[in-house]
């Protein structure tokens, strides 16, 4: 009995959590992550204030409440991300700083953010899980609720500056950042680029851009803020990493990885879009360059040389999705085989069994739902993590990459008819499809036992009992860079000492037979 008690009191103790979900980040795709993890939430009884630009995807009810952060979807979508394309890595740093601090801003501007900020000063929230995709833009909220439980969360991979951060070591060398390159043969000269470029990505991040967006918070709003402080009370990181859809790596408890955890179960699809799948008999292959693409990226030119390549597939039904409308379209004289939407339900025709290809650019959350479904990827990388994304595919021979600046109407058609004619990528994709569905809980179970265990057992002080101390120690103890320095030093001293005893001795011996040598010669005169 004094169990069941116990048992129920531990059950009650996390139900109707008052909980705040707030994110500044303007792509859609992110909002499919957040919105899937605020519905199971409200299904088991949380009471859920979103706060964000796609809040209202989620209909307003008794235990969710959107707030909108207006204006941020508009200024995302007007950052030119052409200059990505062209810019060297270093350079990108720089532009996502500007691109950061600019949408900060407007979040801090926007009335939604600051009917958030307004609330009556006696309201608190349980808990605050907090997006911290781009940087500490949302830390405020933390000081302003009276630091309650935060758990921090990324919709994208783990980076060099989050991993840091939560005490995890920095990036190994032999894992490319996602602003570079991918590198295949890990060559001492990569490893050192890397390791280079990652240190001072995260110094840039932790100095300069921490410290410009908290001065920007204390100037709009009017308080005062110590970021480095607050984020120690994060306690725990939510990263959308699995080992199977990311190169394994080693985490530290406090970063839960949920990879997929956007990916549904299946849904009629609206419409006669699940009659035209279902008639699909001899493929279906479907292109979406993402949420996230501008249209000057990929130009009407461009787009023609998709048309004609994909008039040369009679025999397959293309599903094209594109933010232009069909009448605005570069090509309205197309064959029926080829449809045009604005938004289609992907996870839906990434499930479909005729579904046989999957043009995309590389996000993560579009490659996670590929290799769920089984679906073999041509890749057509832009920028960020794209590039690791699609090396991923490419190298376990789950798809071929298609170069965004060899895009002419003979590679693309190569390219799609190489993918779609060699069984061994829907093979492979087969095989890692069975194996990411095969797990002991969902990533939406495990988020929200891991959001309830913080509730449970009140995980302040940034969740001591799971956080390692390289969390809240210097470079040079985590790495143990000075012990290192120490025994180089030691064994570069022992060496000097060596060698110059050596010599020494050797000039003993030399000298010595030199005076023995004249010693005799003046017995002999």
């Amino acid at each position: 009995m004094n169990l069941l008690v116990i048992f129920l009191l531990g059950i009650t103790a996390v139900q109707g959590a008052n909980i705040l979900i707030t994110y500044e980040t303007a792509r859609r795709s992110h909002q499919i992550w957040i919105t899937q993890l605020a519905e199971a939430l409200v299904a088991k009884g949380h009471n859920i204030t979103l706060g964000g630009s796609f809040s209202r995807a989620i209909p307003a009810s008794d235990e969710y409440h959107p707030i909108t952060f207006e204006g941020i979807f508009m200024a995302h979508y007007k950052v030119n991300k052409t200059a990505h394309l062209f810019a060297n890595p270093w350079r990108i740093i720089h532009l996502n700083h500007d691109y950061n601090y600019a949408i900060c801003n407007k979040t801090y501007h926007s009335k939604g953010f600051n009917s958030l900020w307004n609330y009556p000063d006696n309201f608190t929230f349980d808990l605050i899980l907090m997006d911290m995709t781009f940087g500490p833009c949302l830390y405020p909220l933390i000081e302003r609720f009276g630091r309650p439980y935060t758990i921090g969360f990324t919709p994208s991979a783990l980076t060099p500056y989050l991993s840091e951060l939560f005490g995890n070591g920095g990036y190994p060398s032999y894992f490319a950042s996602p602003i570079l390159e991918p590198f295949r043969d890990q060559t001492f000269f990569d490893r050192l680029k890397n390791y280079l470029f990652t240190k001072f990505e995260i110094f840039f991040k932790k100095t300069f851009e921490q410290g410009a967006i908290e001065k920007l918070a204390e100037s709009l709003l009017n308080r005062t803020f110590e970021f480095g402080e607050l984020q120690k009370g994060i306690s725990l990181l939510f990263v959308n990493e699995y080992p199977l859809l990311n190169e394994p790596k080693a985490l530290t408890p406090n970063i839960i990885p949920l990879g997929g955890l956007h990916i549904r179960k299946l849904q009629p699809m609206p419409g006669i879009l699940q009659s035209i799948i279902d008639n699909a008999n001899q493929g279906f292959i479907f292109f979406s360059a993402g949420t996230d693409i501008q249209q000057n990226i990929f130009s009407p030119e461009t787009k023609l040389l998709f048309a004609n390549a994909f008039m040369n597939l009679s025999q397959k039904t293309i599903m094209w999705k594109d933010n232009i409308d069909d009448e605005d379209h570069p090509f309205n004289d197309r064959p029926s085989n080829i449809l045009i939407h604005k938004w289609v339900p992907q996870n839906e025709i990434l499930g479909h069994p005729h579904t046989k290809l999957f043009i995309t650019t590389g996000g993560s959350l579009s490659i996670q739902e590929a290799i769920y479904h089984g679906v073999p990827v041509l890749g057509i990388p832009i920028y960020d993590e794209h590039h690791r994304n699609i090396q991923f595919i490419v190298d376990r021979h789950l798809g071929l990459k298609l170069d965004y600046n060899d895009l002419t109407e003979e590679t693309i058609s190569a390219s799609i008819n190489a993918t779609l004619q060699n069984p061994i990528y829907l093979e492979n994709m087969d095989q890692l499809a069975k194996k990411f569905r095969d797990q002991p809980q969902s990533p939406v179970q495990k988020a929200i036992y891991w959001i309830e265990y913080v509730l449970r057992h009140n995980a302040t002080d940034g969740a001591d009992f799971l956080t390692p101390k390289s969390r809240f120690s210097s470079f040079y103890g985590t790495y143990s860079t000075d012990v290192e320095l120490f025994l180089l030093s030691a064994a570069i001293l022992t060496t000097i000492l060596t060698v110059f005893l050596g010599i020494f001795t050797l000039l003993t011996i030399l000298s010595n037979r030199s005076k023995s040598t004249m010693r005799g010669n003046k017995k002999k005169n």
